[in-house]
This record gives structure tokens, sequence and C-alpha cells, in this order.
């Protein structure tokens, strides 16, 4: 399965409840890495326009199959 996974400025110090999709997150070196599944087409729009409404910068994103995901998420 195809995946987003969305790197964030620093480290998410609070839970996106508002997130239209379950998120994984995890903190490494600083900064948050947000992965969630490819949904319909308009998923990675409206998780992006969530994190720019809380002003949250986002560094990177990339697609990733789900192959490649780390042994430990923790779900926000």
């Amino acid at each position: 399965m195809r995946e987003y996974e969305v790197i964030l400025d620093g480290e998410l110090a609070t839970d996106l409840t508002d997130s239209p999709v379950p998120l994984q997150r995890r903190n490494i070196g600083g900064a948050t890495i947000l992965r969630f599944p490819m949904g319909p087409e308009d998923t990675l729009s409206l998780v992006l326009s969530l994190l720019e409404s809380l002003g949250i910068g986002v560094t990177a994103v990339h697609q990733v199959d789900d192959a490649d995901a780390p042994d430990q998420r923790s779900g926000i």
C-alpha cells in the first residue's frame, strides 16, 4: 500500500484530532514525521491545509511503500 510521509519543521506538540485521515507520528532528531495512507485525491491537500491552518511548517512530502514503514509508530 502506498502512503504519504510528511516531514514537519520541529517536533509536533499537539494532537491533530481534526485530521481527515488517521495519522501515525514519530519524532526524530527534532522533526516530526507524519505518515498516512493514500486515499482520495484530495487527502494530501486536506492534511496540508490542516497543518497550514495551525501554522505548522512542512519541510518535505514523500510517497512511500507500506513495506518501508518503521517498526515503532505512535498514533495521533
